[in-house]
């Protein structure tokens, strides 16, 4: 086992040294600088930081939806809603009919349409929404892609969250008596006497 053991390191030895190589150091500094030419660096995703859509589940039109609120939808306050159709089939046509519900007002070019759409290419679009008041709501996308005279579609749900302002949130001004000092508003308390 001992005779076995000093075979075994000098075969790993022997390795070590003809990995090593003998080229000279100006020469394995060249081969290196070869191998590491530059890339062509990709085209910068437009969609990268938008969220997906959630589609209906169904199988359809065959496009991806992705968005991108301006700012934190808030109660009374315009929001611009970038919305980005990529498609993954070259279609002759792509339709889409945005639609709010209730609380929500939806502004802006509510049919888009796009002609000759590639696969890959990203068409964007925006509208702008306009909350009633706070909670929960959804904004509708149904798209429509057309290919020799057949239609078929897909139905996509937005969800945002519609806050109050902060001008809203503020703790109002306490009532005042005559002379100006607050009033401070006190729980009753009720007492008996015997």
């Amino acid at each position: 086992m001992h005779r076995l053991a000093q075979i075994v390191s000098v075969a790993c030895v022997a390795l070590l040294a003809a990995a090593c190589g003998t080229e000279e150091p100006e020469a394995q500094l060249a081969s290196t600088t070869q191998s590491a030419a530059p890339r062509e660096k990709a085209p910068e995703d437009p969609t990268a930081k938008m969220a997906r859509a959630v589609g209906d589940g169904k199988p359809g039109a065959a496009v991806e939806l992705r968005y991108e609120f301006a700012h934190k939808p808030e109660v009374g306050v315009p929001t611009e809603l970038e919305i980005a159709f990529v498609p993954r089939a070259g279609v002759d046509a792509l339709d889409a009919t945005i639609t709010g519900m209730d609380g929500v007002t939806v502004a802006g070019n509510l049919k888009p349409h796009f002609d000759n759409v590639q696969a890959g290419q990203v068409y964007q679009h925006k509208v702008t929404l306009l909350p009633d008041q706070a909670g929960v709501y959804y904004i509708t996308v149904a798209v429509t892609t057309q290919l020799s005279g057949a239609s078929v579609g897909r139905t996509f749900t937005i969800p945002f969250v519609a806050g109050t302002s902060a001008a809203a949130q503020r703790k109002p001004e306490p009532t005042k008596d005559s002379e100006g000092q607050a009033v401070e508003s006190m729980k009753a308390v009720e007492t008996t006497e015997e």
